[in-house]
């Protein structure tokens, strides 16, 4: 089954609370955006996700291109794809500095190559 990237976007909208002595309506907006530019201490902002937007940017089929991402439940097989994986790095207790030599996560074309069988 082919594998698929989607990207997408969120805007979070947010409601900010502030309360200012005013002489009018100008004066109070006035007061709400100096203290907005300033990040004053008397707005109180509330993430509202109920209001938040997401937008869908882009998909794309990326079932031949896809670096591996090791399952939760199994670190051999790719949650993307299904297919074998292996890390290519070295643990820590086989390295000579026994300290972990990073490698990336790459996918195996052929299980029984990969592990040496019939070599």
């Amino acid at each position: 089954m082919p594998v698929f990237r989607v990207l997408a976007s969120r805007i979070e909208f947010f409601t900010i609370e502030a309360f200012f002595r005013a002489a009018n309506v100008d004066e109070a907006e006035i007061a709400f955006y100096t203290a907005l530019q300033e990040d004053g201490p008397v707005l109180r902002w509330g993430q509202d996700y109920d209001g938040s937007d997401t937008e869908i940017n882009s998909v794309d089929d990326v079932t031949g291109s896809h670096d591996p991402d090791p399952s939760d439940l199994d670190r051999h097989m790719c949650r993307l794809c299904g297919q074998m994986i292996r890390w290519t790095g070295v643990p820590a207790e086989d390295s000579p500095t026994r300290q972990t030599i990073p490698g990336p996560w790459v996918h195996v074309e052929n299980e029984s190559l990969d592990e040496g069988v019939g070599l």
